[in-house]
């Protein structure tokens, strides 16, 4: 996860997002085109079903995206897409088509700055809009109203926002640990009901990285680091990323279960290590030094985990040299592996990504460079029963 500290003006947070959208320069070639690539590898034969895309290239309609920062569905199958450069939310129906769009920049009521995150309360009435540059969440209905401004306590942004809200309806944030602005993010737990706010820290785990001058730091390629996700009880998924293990706990608190498989190792290939140099050249050129022989041999066994709307985790492997696309392994929500699941597009880690149920949304380039919704259907998993409760 890429992490940014506050003050951040507007001009960098855009510059950070073109710069992770840049980066997913290896995309498929379908298009907006149905799929029926994505495949289940191991025992639950779920197959996922791509559906038409949403985004375009030309124009100035709703489907044209600039910087799409988050998504989140409703009980009706909903699509909010977070547009960061307008400032603004998109509403699709489950068949893509345009509903409404709120929001736009600036301070006011309903206004945004700088939004990188939302969330929807459960039951499903309510959107909260994460928005450090107005250091506020903003909280619309599935109309587009404005409900509530509430004082966000955190000055920490980070893209992709890894908060969400629980079952028991308190929302989940990030902020800076108890060494202030410079040490390790924590976990910060609202109450909405009652504004009460706690703090818990995330696993201790520092990363390595090559020293320069001045405090200038770049990160080890290919090194180990800590992967984490909250669950919808408030309970965290964490691991180091070079060893196939994560552990549930609760926050602040003892192991609940673990999860692991054997994993493979990966080769880091010698044309990838040759490549590391004109990489850092941004770090050398600053009087950085880059030592190639503290770059593992081998990749780390995942790269990221997410979770789900029913406690399923979602863990996504490195993938070994040739293998395109992008798959995750699929655990229950007592830790026991499913299977495998391709999907037929080169996701960038760190873009948008959602599981809703039998539906993954993701954030993804085609061909051309265009940021497109993708959108899949996971055929042998059954639908959740869900009370709907959001406004039409």
């Amino acid at each position: 996860m890429a992490f940014s500290i506050e003050p951040m003006m507007n001009r960098q947070l855009r510059a950070a997002l073109a710069a992770l959208l840049t980066a997913c320069a290896a995309c498929d070639r379908s298009g907006g085109q149905s799929s029926e690539r994505g495949v289940w590898t191991e025992q639950t034969a779920w197959r996922a079903v791509e559906e038409p895309r949403l985004g375009r290239a030309d124009g100035a309609g709703p489907d044209v995206f600039g910087m799409p920062a988050a998504l989140e569905v409703d009980a009706y199958g909903r699509l909010y897409v977070l547009e960061a450069q307008a400032g603004q939310v998109r509403v699709f129906d489950a068949d893509g088509r345009h509903v409404r769009s709120f929001g736009r920049q600036g301070a006011g009521p309903g206004e945004l700055a700088q939004p990188m995150g939302m969330a929807m309360a459960p039951g499903g009435a309510a959107l909260w809009v994460v928005d450090p540059g107005n250091s506020r969440y903003s909280v619309f209905d599935t109309t587009g109203a404005v409900r509530n401004t509430i004082r966000r306590a955190s000055g920490l942004a980070m893209f992709p926002w890894p908060g969400r809200f629980d079952r028991q309806g308190r929302l989940w944030d990030v902020a800076a640990g108890a060494d202030g602005m410079a040490g390790p993010p924590a976990l910060l737990r609202l109450d909405p009901a009652s504004g009460h706010t706690e703090r818990f820290p995330l696993p201790s785990f520092k990363p390595p990285q090559f020293s320069g001058p001045a405090s200038i730091v770049a990160p080890v390629p290919y090194a180990p680091e800590l992967a984490w996700a909250l669950d919808a009880d408030g309970r965290l998924w964490s691991g180091v990323t070079d060893r196939y293990r994560l552990t549930l706990h609760e926050p602040g608190g003892g192991t609940v279960r673990a999860a692991e498989r054997a994993a493979a190792p990966v080769p880091v290939a010698a044309s990838e290590r040759d490549s590391i140099p004109a990489q850092f050249k941004w770090f050398t050129d600053q009087g950085g030094r880059v030592d190639l022989s503290r770059v593992p041999r081998h990749k780390p066994a995942f790269v990221s985990i997410r979770t789900d709307d029913r406690g399923w985790l979602w863990v996504r492997p490195t993938l070994p040299a040739g293998e395109s696309g992008t798959a995750f392994d699929v655990f229950d929500p007592d830790g026991r592996y499913q299977g495998r699941l391709a999907l037929p597009i080169q996701h960038q880690d760190g873009m948008p990504l959602v599981i809703r149920g039998d539906r993954i949304y993701a954030v993804v380039q085609n061909e051309a460079g265009v940021p497109q919704v993708a959108r899949f259907r996971l055929e042998g998993r059954a639908p959740a029963q869900t009370r709907v409760a959001a406004s039409r």
